[in-house]
């Protein structure tokens, strides 16, 4: 006889993306990511599927107050107790360990050393910023053509506490795995944080063909900045929220081989001391990728918002950008 914990800790390995799928959800690929599924329910039910580095299923109901393992999931949707949960999931006819894609699903979850899910249900929650962030606005000095521009289209959302938040991604099909966090207010009070359970990689612009400069920044604030100061033509920017990690640099590597054909990267970090520092490891980080590479530091102490809040504090206007 199987030991009961023994066999609901086998129960907690079967793909629960598949079954979801047997039992009506429908995979939004659009949403998902190599390390989170969405799936949806016709119902309205908004599943996030994940996987520990133990290789356990968990998910999030984004539409509902559901959450957990497949144990939990079974109950929401059938309302039985646990005995009746054992009795359903010993009858269910999936793969307990489905390690390949199927037609319904083209792709298996990978386990993931972030919260995934977490992060993805928090962002979802989140409305996006259509008409800017009064923070990056009126504090910031970061025009709302700018937070509105198509390349930052869906890059700025507000949490339900007020904060302005920018996505962080990983490299190749890993998709959204935190974001950056920032607020403040009149008196010179701010906030700057980063996802609980989140992992900071990249945070970027829409790509675009016609891109022909990869700008890298300390921050996204900074990014917005450069932006509002000299336009965003032939433009691709990135934030790393700070000094990189090895799996930032991976990310770096990656963009850099992403940019189009006669491309450079324009290191566009803090001048202070932690700039140069951070601009030495992006240039270390990029050895291995064959692209130009030039430093575009602000001209006087300290990072491109001061250069921006200066331009604006001496002209007394709003700075647009060309």
């Amino acid at each position: 006889m199987i030991d009961r914990k023994a066999e609901l800790d086998q129960f907690k390995r079967i793909n629960l993306a598949e079954y979801a799928s047997s039992r009506g959800f429908v995979m939004d690929r659009r949403a998902s990511s190599r390390h989170s599924m969405v799936m949806r329910h016709p119902r309205g039910d908004k599943l996030i599927i994940s996987r520990d580095a133990s290789g356990l299923y968990y998910y999030f109901n984004a539409k509902g107050s559901d959450s957990g393992t497949i144990i939990d999931l079974v109950g929401s949707l059938d309302g039985s107790n646990l005995g009746e949960i054992r009795k359903t999931l010993r009858a269910y006819g999936g793969s307990q360990l489905a390690n390949a894609p199927t037609p319904t699903l083209p792709f298996v979850v990978e386990p993931a050393t972030h919260d995934a899910a977490g992060v993805l249900k928090a962002w979802m929650e989140m409305k996006d910023a259509t008409a800017g962030h009064s923070y990056l606005t009126e504090h910031r000095g970061i025009s709302a053509e700018v937070q509105t521009h198509p390349i930052f289209s869906g890059r700025i959302r507000i949490d339900r506490r007020g904060n302005a938040a920018f996505p962080h991604f990983g490299p190749g099909n890993t998709g959204l795995c935190g974001f950056e966090l920032k607020n403040g207010n009149a008196n010179g009070t701010t906030f700057t944080g980063f996802s609980p359970g989140g992992l900071k990689a990249l945070h970027c612009s829409r790509p675009r063909d016609t891109d022909r400069e990869a700008v890298i920044c300390e921050t996204a604030i900074d990014m917005l900045s450069l932006a509002t100061l000299e336009g965003t033509e032939r433009r691709r920017f990135f934030s790393t929220a700070g000094q990189i990690s090895p799996l930032q640099a991976e990310c770096l590597r990656s963009a850099a081989n992403r940019m189009p054909r006669g491309s450079r990267v324009v290191i566009a970090t803090d001048n202070d001391d932690g700039g140069i520092a951070l601009a030495s490891k992006i240039e270390e980080a990029l050895r291995p990728v064959d692209i130009p590479i030039v430093r575009h530091m602000p001209p006087t102490s300290g990072d491109w918002n001061d250069v921006l809040l200066q331009k604006r504090d001496c002209s007394g206007t709003e700075i647009r950008f060309g």
